[in-house]
C-alpha cells in the first residue's frame, strides 16, 4: 500500500547535524566545530569533511562520505553540459578538511571573507550537512522567512 502521508525512512546520517552554534574564527581561518558535530558522519571518512559552495549565500560543510555520495548520485543522472558545469563547480570549489586535535577546522581566510565570514562564524546543522554563515547574514536570511508557515504543516505531520 502506497501511503503518501507516511513518514519517509531516512538514514541516520540525515539527523546527524542539528542546532545552531556561533564560534570565533582565528587569524588562520580556524574555528571549533561543536563537539557533537565532530563525529556526525557515517562511514570510514567520518573524521574528514568537505567545504564547498553552499546554497543561499552560505558555505557547506559535509562529511566526506556524504559529499561523495551526493556527487556520485548526480553523476548517475542524465548527462549534459549543465550537469557537467555544476559538477565542475562543486569539484573546483570543494576542499577536504580534517579537524585538528582541538576540533578546529581550517578554511582559507579568502574563502571565509568571500562569504562575509570574518571574526565569527555561525554553524547551522541541516541534517546530513552543515551550513557556515556570517552570523549577521544568517539573521537576515532567517528574517526573510520569519512567520512563514508554508512548510509547518508538512514538517509537523
Amino acid at each position: 500500500m502506497n501511503d503518501q502521508n507516511a513518514t519517509p525512512q531516512l538514514p541516520d546520517a540525515a539527523f546527524a547535524f542539528h542546532g545552531s552554534h556561533t564560534r570565533a574564527v582565528d587569524a588562520k581561518g580556524r574555528f571549533n566545530l561543536p563537539f557533537k558535530f565532530l563525529r556526525g558522519g557515517n562511514g570510514p571518512d567520518e573524521d574528514r569533511f568537505v567545504v564547498s559552495k553552499g546554497a543561499d549565500g552560505s558555505l557547506s560543510l559535509l562529511p566526506h562520505s556524504v559529499w561523495l555520495a551526493n556527487f556520485n548520485r548526480l553523476r548517475q543522472t542524465e548527462p549534459g553540459p549543465k550537469l557537467r558545469a555544476y559538477l565542475r563547480r562543486m569539484s573546483t570549489n570543494s576542499l577536504i578538511v580534517e579537524p585538528d586535535a582541538q576540533g578546529r577546522v581550517a578554511v582559507s581566510r579568502e574563502t571565509l571573507l568571500e562569504y562575509g565570514i570574518d571574526k565569527r562564524i555561525a554553524i547551522v546543522g541541516m541534517g546530513s550537512y552543515m551550513e557556515l554563515w556570517d552570523p549577521a547574514a544568517l539573521e537576515d536570511a532567517n528574517a526573510e522567512v520569519e512567520g512563514e508557515a508554508a512548510f509547518d504543516d508538512q514538517f509537523f505531520r
